[in-house]
């Protein structure tokens, strides 16, 4: 009798234990914390259905976002496919710092928690001022995120967030009889708006979405979604879609005018590039071709590349003040004038390749007409066979090869947050872009 009664109260344990563990779902979200700042944190509801499982009764309307001591964390649901309610294809939003846990219940009576929104939309002639307490974000009509205020700085600070530039060959026939058509380029706003959604603001950011087409390469979409957090941080994502066979020369995303118009004297600073063509070209090392321009400053014992912002910089060939080198995690320009930093900082620490046909075959920066621009340049310069370390290396090709050709169904992403800080000094500006670019690419989700 004695036995029978611990193995029912053994089973009873289980049991309760189990009911307990099938109440909620916690997910971690975190970051290793360097700066003082927020960090903010997207996801789909699709993703967070991968997490969470199938077999789990979630009532999504219970989702709570609670700090390391347990207490609320404000936070927002963007109803993308706007049917009322939560789907798969909708976005939560919060920021946090260290990190924070996504709970979610299968008790049905929860209901979603309340927040005052942290912005204020206005709507003029097609065009969105997007304002927060600390700055104003103005949303064309092809739906480009452009700050116009910063702290008590106006004017164009950082213009045209995530823009596309796009070259190719319009009604090419390449695999036909090898001859690739009109050569045709333009930007994101010389594309035609099909959908373009502002949502609703809320506590946390405010989400844009556009989707763009390109008549001149039929079968070519942009799709273009942009957060805009109350950090500063605007996140953009950029897929590039495909319906048809094209030949592409340039899919390139960009950010214009970053502090330049403000501030002519505004400083360009990046970490040193891990491959430079034209240092190789010259056979020396990427510190060493930044030494000879007068433009090296050390940092914590570690060399960063600043010069003036508007300055060509004595460039090997072309007019760009660099071209073809490494995209690196993050690159910025710095007003000293106005103590602002204007940076593009990258997901993840991007694949440089050794071989050289690789290297320019694929993704890398440029910064050119007061513009950052990264992405694809199929361009490939007759430069090139001028200096021994390049020569042959495209020998026996032509344009026609050089092109990047996508079919129907092919998909391109780029993902970039385009940001506005405060800063001192270049100094404080590298260390605080430094640290940002290690909490953005450090984020992580995982099942508690």
């Amino acid at each position: 009798m004695k036995k029978t009664r611990i193995f029912v109260t053994l089973v009873t344990v289980l049991l309760v234990s189990f009911s307990l563990f099938a109440e909620e779902k916690v997910l971690k979200v975190s970051t290793e914390q360097m700066t003082n700042l927020d960090v903010p944190f997207v996801v789909s509801f699709s993703e967070l259905l991968d997490f969470v499982g199938y077999d789990f009764d979630a009532n999504w309307n219970s989702i709570r976002i609670k700090d390391s001591k347990g207490n609320d964390l404000p936070y927002q649901i963007v109803d993308v496919d706007q049917n009322g309610r939560i789907s798969s294809s909708d976005f939560l939003q919060f920021v946090f710092k260290n990190e924070a846990n996504i709970v979610v219940s299968d008790d049905w009576d929860i209901d979603l928690l309340q927040f005052e929104p942290a912005f204020t939309i206005e709507e003029k002639d097609g065009e969105y001022n997007v304002i927060n307490k600390n700055f104003t974000v103005k949303v064309n009509n092809h739906g480009l995120a452009n700050f116009t205020k910063f702290g008590n700085v106006e004017g164009i600070l950082y213009n045209e967030l995530g823009t596309a530039r796009i070259a190719g060959w319009s009604g090419s026939t390449y695999y036909l009889d090898g001859k690739l058509g009109k050569h045709v380029e333009t930007t994101s706003m010389g594309l035609t708006v099909k959908d373009l959604k502002v949502f609703d603001p809320g506590p946390v950011a405010v989400t844009i979405q556009a989707v763009l087409s390109y008549e001149d390469l039929p079968g070519l979409t942009q799709k273009l979604t942009t957060h805009i957090f109350k950090t500063g941080d605007v996140l953009v994502e950029n897929e590039f879609s495909f319906s048809n066979y094209v030949d592409i020369m340039k899919l390139q995303v960009m950010a214009t005018a970053p502090l330049t118009t403000v501030d002519d004297s505004s400083l360009h600073i990046t970490p040193i590039f891990r491959r430079i063509i034209w240092s190789e070209q010259l056979g020396v090392t990427p510190y060493e071709y930044w030494k000879e321009r007068d433009a090296i400053e050390i940092v914590d014992e570690n060399a960063y590349v600043v010069f003036p912002a508007i300055d060509s910089m004595k460039p090997l060939w072309w007019g760009a003040t660099y071209a073809f080198v490494s995209m690196e995690d993050w690159r910025a320009n710095f007003s000293k004038k106005y103590g602002l930093i204007a940076a593009e900082i990258l997901p993840q620490t991007p694949v440089v390749y050794s071989d050289l046909k690789k290297f320019v075959y694929n993704d890398f920066w440029f910064y050119e007409s007061r513009e950052f621009r990264d992405g694809i340049f199929r361009w490939i310069p007759g430069e090139l066979n001028n200096y021994e370390a390049t020569k042959g290396t495209f020998e026996g090709t032509n344009e026609a090869d050089w092109m990047m050709k996508f079919k129907a169904g092919d998909k391109v992403t780029y993902t970039r947050y385009f940001s506005i800080y405060s800063a001192k000094n270049t100094v404080e500006a590298i260390k605080l872009l430094e640290g940002r670019a290690h909490e953005i690419q450090n984020l992580k989700l995982i099942v508690q």
